[in-house]
């Protein structure tokens, strides 16, 4: 099992040398820099974010904001993750505007980074 997190941690990082996340596009500006098409973050794309924000864990994918009441409720949209270790708390990617939260179902959520 630790074999497969390094192993995985390992092709993460590669793939973000070979590509850094500020590269990375999620909106198109032209030359003023007023945003033309807001795209929205991917599952994938916002996995790479938590582990930019914390790569010394894996990150499981739990389903997105429809499936969750209580972000149901704020009306946010984005991706659900828990970390792969032990604890209740996980973390909620606003795929809109790529911030991330502190997030437990039972409706608590912290914003932890705002982009």
């Amino acid at each position: 099992m630790k074999k497969g997190i390094i192993v995985l941690c390992v092709l993460c990082c590669s793939f973000l040398l070979v590509q850094p996340l500020n590269q990375l596009s999620f909106a198109q500006t032209n030359p003023k820099g007023v945003s033309i098409k807001h795209k929205q973050l991917t599952q994938k794309q916002a996995k790479q974010l938590l582990l930019k924000y914390n790569n010394k864990v894996d990150y499981i994918y739990q389903g997105d904001s429809s499936q969750f009441e209580a972000l149901k409720n704020k009306k946010l949209q984005g991706y659900v993750f828990l970390p792969d270790v032990e604890t209740d708390i996980g973390y909620f990617v606003d795929k809109t505007n790529c911030n991330i939260y502190f997030f437990h179902p039972s409706g608590y959520l912290e914003l932890i980074t705002n982009s």
